[in-house]
């Protein structure tokens, strides 16, 4: 079977499907969909089985969101309620009740206590499942938060939203970290990537704009090509992201360097991207947009063939190691006090040797997961 041929076909609904999230262990899907409902799929490749669906709200639900352990989900709606339903079940465990004065629009679980809600005046909300209140309430942007990421490092909050800005939350600390200069744009999805250091935001305008951590004024790089707005991210490692576009095209980039490395999917024309997730196993993309399906992009060729590429570099490196020790060495001389020059060059050395090794194996993935990616179109 060919690269990208092996996937589960496209899961079906009759009605729009608002957000979806995968689970972080198992081969379990749900999604939360346009008339309240709340669906839990197990995906496969022979057949998906549906596990159950929840009436979970009267009005659309916005977001879904597995715990970090996967026992339960949460999910949000319109009708600023927030739900904690069993993954198991479907049963509902816990109902918070108007919450915001305003719908809804943005869920991010930050860990197994916390989670975070933004609605469509712009306001987030910090929650804590220990307490019956919001733990922080943050009111700075002045439209509709579309999307949030969290650094655990740094214990910090990022938003993006309607209103241009990018804002960063200590999620301990009452105000505002830093807020960014306003963007003549509309800012729709966040992901962070080469190792918390790099925030990549797509825009309404179909620009990826990149922000360095700490310095949050403005943007200091702009990936451009998409000719639509980008609405969903998913980092597949950590240089590189899928993007989904409104023209319904799925695209992989690299991020410094900045390059397109090829399409990763098509919904079809006019079937706007709004969510992507990558499953547990890395063997799947799953999409959804405006033609009520989730689809299932196999990805698994391309991270099978990086670990080969990491294993090829590990047994060189053992090898290398080998033969040093076999080496015959000198004998030491007895006035040799052991705090001579000499040690100091040696260590020099082996730490040049290990530096070139490292900038080796990155050049070898870069490689090989471009030539994957092409061989797929």
């Amino acid at each position: 079977m060919n690269p990208g041929e092996n996937k589960p076909a496209p899961l079906e609904f009759d009605n729009d499907i608002f957000h979806l999230d995968l689970h972080p262990s198992s081969d379990i899907v749900a999604t939360g969909m346009i008339n309240g409902r709340v669906h839990c799929y197990r995906y496969g490749l022979q057949e998906h089985q549906h596990l159950w669906t929840a009436k979970a709200f009267k009005k659309s639900c916005r977001g879904v969101s597995f715990t970090p352990d996967g026992s339960n989900l949460y999910a949000i709606s319109r009708d600023r309620s927030i739900q904690l339903l069993d993954t198991e079940t479907g049963n509902v465990i816990r109902v918070r009740e108007t919450t915001h004065d305003s719908p809804i629009n943005s869920l991010l679980v930050i860990n197994e206590r916390m989670l975070a809600t933004g609605d469509d005046q712009g306001v987030i909300k910090i929650w804590d499942s220990r307490k019956e209140e919001a733990v922080m309430t943050y009111t700075e942007h002045e439209d509709y938060i579309a999307d949030m990421t969290y650094s655990a490092e740094h214990k910090t909050l990022l938003a993006v939203g309607g209103d241009g800005y990018l804002s960063t939350w200590d999620i301990r600390k009452p105000d505002v970290a830093a807020m960014s200069d306003q963007i003549e744009d509309e800012l729709l999805s966040i992901e962070l990537v080469k190792h918390g250091k790099k925030a990549v935001v797509g825009t309404q305008d179909g620009v990826l704009s990149l922000w360095s951590w700490g310095d949050w004024g403005d943007y200091n790089d702009r990936i451009m090509g998409h000719p639509n707005s980008i609405e969903a991210l998913c980092k597949l490692d950590e240089d590189t992201i899928a993007t989904g576009s409104s023209d319904g095209i799925i695209r992989l980039v690299t991020v410094l360097p900045n390059e397109f490395q090829g399409a990763l999917g098509d919904h079809g024309e006019d079937m706007p991207i709004e969510n992507l997730s990558l499953s547990h196993d890395k063997k799947y993309l799953v999409s959804s947009g405006h033609d009520d399906k989730l689809q299932f992009w196999d990805v698994a060729h391309l991270f099978a063939e990086e670990a080969e590429a990491l294993d090829e570099d590990e047994v060189e490196e053992k090898a290398h190691e080998e033969e040093v020790k076999s080496e015959p060495t000198e004998e030491k001389n007895d006035e040799d006090d052991g705090w001579g020059t000499d040690s100091d060059d040696d260590s020099k050395n082996k730490k040049r040797k290990k530096t070139q090794k490292k900038n080796t194996k990155v050049e070898k993935k870069k490689d090989i997961r471009s030539t994957a990616f092409f061989a797929d179109m």
